[in-house]
C-alpha cells in the first residue's frame, strides 16, 4: 500500500508539473501567434507594395492581379533608354548555321531538357488550361509563329525548359480551336542565355517594346511614345522551341517560324 508520505510526494510532484506544462503550452501559443502576426504583416506589406506599383496610371484592368504586378515591375526595372548602339532592326528569321555536334554527355543532358519540356505540353495545350494558369494574350497572329500568350510572372525568371513564359497558339487544319504549337522563353541575361545544352538554341531580342494590358502594340518605340508598359528589352532574350509532338519544325527545333504554319515569311506555301 502507498504510504501517506508517498501520496504527499506524488501530489507535490503533480502540483509542480502542471505549471511546467502550462508554461510550455503558453510558450508554444506565443510562438504560433508571433508567426501568424509576422505572416499577416508580410502579406499586408506585400499588398501595399503591389498597390503602390499599380498606382502609376497605366491601365492593366484586363490582367490578373499577379500578372499586372509582374509586368508593372518589369517595366519599372527596364525603363532606361535603349542605347543607340543596341537599337538595330530585329531579325526574326533565326540563324541558319548548323549547330555543333553534341558530346554524348551533352546529348543526354539536352534530351532530358527536351523531355521535361514535352512532358508539360498536355497541361498547356488548350486556351482554357493556360488561361487558368495565368497566361494572357500578348500579340496578334504572326505568320509561321501564331499568337503569343504570356505569363508575365515567369518572364523575368531563370530559364526552365518546363516553365515557358510564353506559349504559341495557332488554328490548325486538324481542328477548329486554336492549339498549342510551340513554347517561347523570355529570359533575362547580359548576353544570349545558357538555355538548352549546346549552341542550337538561337536567341533574339525585342527592343523598345510597348504593351497595353499585356498586349504588344509596337517595338522600337521611345518610352515617351508608349501609354502602357514599356520595356527596353536590352537584357531580355527570347527563344522559340518547337516541342509539340507532331509539329516538328523542318527549319530547326529553335527556328522562329515553322513552315508547317506559314505561307509568306517562310518562302513557300503550306
Amino acid at each position: 500500500m502507498t504510504s501517506r508520505r508517498d501520496q504527499s510526494i506524488e501530489r507535490s510532484t503533480v502540483r509542480r508539473a502542471v505549471p511546467r506544462y502550462l508554461a510550455l503550452l503558453l510558450l508554444l501559443l506565443t510562438l504560433v501567434m508571433g508567426g501568424l502576426a509576422l505572416h499577416f504583416a508580410t502579406v499586408a506589406a506585400r499588398a501595399n507594395t503591389e498597390a503602390e506599383i499599380l498606382m502609376d496610371g497605366v491601365d492593366r484592368s484586363g490582367l490578373p492581379r499577379e500578372e499586372a504586378v509582374a509586368i508593372a515591375q518589369l517595366a519599372r526595372s527596364r525603363s532606361s533608354a535603349v542605347p543607340e548602339s543596341e537599337f538595330h532592326e530585329h531579325n526574326h528569321g533565326g540563324s541558319h548555321d548548323a549547330p555543333r555536334v553534341l558530346t554524348p554527355a551533352e546529348q543526354e543532358a539536352f534530351d532530358a531538357q527536351w523531355a521535361a519540356a514535352v512532358a508539360q505540353v498536355e497541361h498547356l495545350d488548350t486556351l482554357d488550361e493556360i488561361t487558368k494558369a495565368g497566361y494572357v494574350i500578348g500579340s496578334g497572329h504572326s505568320d509561321g509563329a501564331g499568337v503569343h500568350y504570356i505569363k508575365w510572372s515567369l518572364v523575368d525568371k531563370p530559364f526552365d525548359p518546363a516553365r515557358p513564359s510564353m506559349l504559341l497558339f495557332d488554328q490548325l487544319k486538324r481542328g477548329e480551336e486554336p492549339e498549342l504549337i510551340a513554347y517561347s522563353y523570355w529570359v533575362t541575361s547580359d548576353g544570349p542565355p545558357e538555355g538548352f545544352v549546346g549552341d542550337g538554341d538561337t536567341w533574339h531580342r525585342h527592343l523598345g517594346v510597348c504593351f497595353e494590358n499585356g498586349y504588344i502594340m509596337d517595338e522600337h518605340m521611345e518610352r515617351s511614345d508608349c501609354d502602357g508598359d514599356w520595356v527596353n528589352g536590352v537584357d531580355m532574350w527570347m527563344l522559340h522551341a518547337w516541342v509539340v509532338p507532331g509539329l516538328e519544325n523542318d527549319f530547326g527545333q529553335f527556328h522562329t517560324v515553322n513552315p508547317l504554319l506559314c505561307e509568306h515569311v517562310c518562302g513557300r506555301e503550306n
